[in-house]
C-alpha cells in the first residue's frame, strides 16, 4: 500500500496536445483560492477543504508529515509499516476498519511517500461526517501490539519481495541507493527484509509519538462537502488529539549528502530490451523553489512528441522512448531521464543520450513557441489533478508536505513566467556536466557488454556494480 511515485501530477504525453486553457494563469490561480479554505485547530492540526460539488462523493484524507525522510538507518520502511498496523489494530480487531468504511459504501487506503504519510477514505458526500468520525479514532487511538506486529510484518515483506521480483523495480532501486548513499534510508520508502525484521514494538511506538500529532498533520477533505461543516466536525472529531512538541526541533532531518562523482549500475535480467536510466540529485524546494519549476517545464518541453529533443532520439529510431522529470521534495528531489532502446544499440544509445545531456544547456531545437506550449500543457495537467474526484486530496497532501499549500497556489503563475534562460540556468545547475548515477537495465549478455565498456570509458562512469 505504498506509493512511491511521489510526483503530485503525472507528466504530459500525447494525446493532449490540442486542450489549452483560455484563462491566464492569475485568474486560475485566483479560482484555487476561492476553491481552498483552510483553518488551523487550536492543536496545530490544519484543516484544508476543497469544495466541489460536481459529483457526490467526497475524499477525506489524514496527512501527517514523516515517511522516508526522517527514517534513521535501523528503521528503513518504518513509515510504511504504520499503514499496516493502524488499519488493524483499529477498534482491536483487524477487519473493523474496513467493516466501518463499507458500511458508508465506501473505500480505503494509505500511502506512504518521501514526506508524508497518507491515510484516506472516499465515500459518498452523505457519510463525510462519518468518515471523519472513523479517520480521527485511527490515529487518535492507535494501539497496536506484539500480535499486531507479529502477523503484519510478513504482510509488508511480502509487498516488498514482489516489487523485488520485477527487474525494472529492482534495477531503479539500486540506482536510487548510489544516487543518496549514506542518506539512503531518508529515501527508502517500503524498506528491505534485514532493517524490517529489526524494528521493535518499543521503536515504532517512539517514532509514532513523535510525528503523529495534530500540528504535525493535516486533515483534508475534498468534493461535494461545506468547508464550515468539515471544519465544525474536525474540531468535534481532532479537537482533544493532543498536540506534541515540535518534531524536528528535536530531531532535524540532516541535510542530503551531494553526489560526488558519477557512478554506474548494470544490471542483467530476464528483460528482452534495454532500460537507460540517468539520475541526479535535483532542486530542494526550500532552497532553491526557482529550479522546480524551470525544471518542470524543461521536461514538459523535453517529453513533447513534437520536440526536437524527441526528434533526435525517437524519431531517428534509436530509442522508442525518452522521459524525463523532476520530483518536487524539501529534501532533495531526484532528476529522472529513463529511455527504453534495443540490445543491438545500446551502446549507441547510452552515447548519444549523455551526450544529449551533455549540451542540454544550449537548449538545442528548442524556440519560444516549445516553451508556450509546454506552459499550457503544465496548465492543463495541474488542473486536471486538482479536478479529478479521486486525486484532489492526495494532490493537496503531497503539495503540502512537500512545498506547502502557497507554492501549490501560486505554481501556475510561477511555471507560466520561466524563460529560455532559466531553464539554461537549471539545465547548467543541475545536469551539465553534474555527477550523476548511470544506470543500465538488459539482457545478461549485453549488461557484461555494457558494464566492461563503461569501466574502460574514460570518464564515463565510477564504480560500475
Amino acid at each position: 500500500m505504498h506509493n512511491t511515485s511521489g510526483r503530485g501530477a503525472a507528466y504530459l504525453r500525447g494525446a493532449i496536445a490540442a486542450v489549452v486553457f483560455a484563462c491566464p494563469a492569475a485568474a486560475q490561480d485566483a479560482r484555487l483560492d476561492q476553491r481552498l479554505q483552510e483553518t488551523v485547530l487550536d492543536n496545530g492540526l490544519q484543516v484544508i477543504v476543497a469544495e466541489n460539488p460536481a459529483v457526490p462523493v467526497a475524499t477525506v484524507l489524514v496527512a501527517v508529515r514523516t515517511g522516508a525522510f526522517t527514517q534513521e538507518p535501523a528503521d528503513e520502511g518504518i513509515s510504511h509499516l504504520y499503514e499496516h498496523l493502524l488499519f488493524r489494530s483499529y477498534g482491536g480487531e483487524p477487519s473493523k476498519f474496513g467493516r466501518a468504511v463499507s458500511a458508508m459504501g465506501g473505500a480505503f487506503n494509505g500511502t506512504t511517500n518521501d514526506e508524508v504519510v497518507n491515510y484516506f477514505i472516499e465515500v459518498p458526500s452523505k457519510s463525510t461526517k462519518e468518515a471523519i468520525k472513523v479517520l480521527a479514532r485511527l490515529v487518535r487511538e492507535a494501539r497496536f501490539g506484539d500480535r499486531d506486529l507479529k502477523l503484519e510484518r510478513p504482510v509488508v515483506l511480502d509487498e516488498l519481495q514482489r516489487g523485488e521480483s520485477d527487474p525494472e523495480a529492482s534495477f531503479t532501486r539500486r540506482v536510487d541507493r548510489q544516487v543518496w548513499g549514506d542518506a539512503w534510508s531518508r529515501k527508502d520508502v517500503g524498506g528491505d527484509s534485514a532493517s524490517l525484521a529489526g524494528i521493535t514494538l518499543a521503536r515504532l511506538h517512539e517514532i509514532y509519538d513523535r510525528y503523529y500529532r495534530p500540528n504535525n498533520a493535516a486533515l483534508i477533505v475534498t468534493g461535494d462537502v461545506s468547508a464550515a461543516d468539515v471544519i465544525a466536525m474536525a474540531r468535534e472529531q481532532f479537537g482533544p488529539w493532543q498536540r506534541g512538541p515540535d518534531p524536528f526541533a528535536d530531531h532535524p532531518v540532516p541535510p542530503m549528502p551531494p553526489l560526488t562523482m558519477r557512478r554506474g549500475v548494470v544490471m542483467g535480467g530476464a528483460v528482452d530490451g534495454v532500460t537507460i536510466l540517468l539520475e541526479w540529485p535535483g532542486p530542494s524546494v526550500d532552497e532553491d523553489a526557482a529550479s522546480t519549476y524551470a525544471a518542470d517545464v524543461l521536461f514538459a518541453v523535453l517529453d513533447a512528441p513534437t520536440s526536437a529533443f524527441q526528434r533526435r532520439l525517437v524519431d531517428s529510431g534509436l530509442f522508442q522512448s525518452v522521459q524525463g522529470g523532476y520530483q518536487t521534495l524539501a529534501h532533495v528531489g531526484p532528476i529522472r531521464l529513463r529511455a527504453q532502446t534495443t540490445p543491438e544499440r545500446a551502446q549507441e544509445a547510452l552515447l548519444t543520450l549523455l551526450d544529449e545531456v551533455d549540451r542540454l544547456d544550449a537548449l538545442d531545437g528548442i524556440t519560444p513557441d516549445d516553451l508556450k506550449f509546454a506552459k499550457r500543457s503544465r496548465e492543463v495537467t495541474d488542473a486536471l489533478a486538482f479536478e479529478a474526484t479521486g486525486s484532489a486530496a492526495p494532490t493537496l497532501s503531497y503539495w503540502w508536505s512537500a512545498a506547502g499549500l502557497d507554492y501549490y497556489r501560486g505554481y501556475t503563475a510561477h511555471t507560466t513566467s520561466q524563460t529560455l534562460d532559466d531553464l539554461r540556468h537549471f539545465a547548467n545547475r543541475y545536469l551539465v556536466g553534474r555527477p550523476m548515477v548511470i544506470g543500465v537495465l538488459g539482457p545478461p549478455a549485453v549488461a557484461r557488454g555494457v558494464a566492461s565498456w563503461l569501466r574502460t570509458a574514460s570518464g564515463s562512469a565510477r564504480g560500475v556494480q
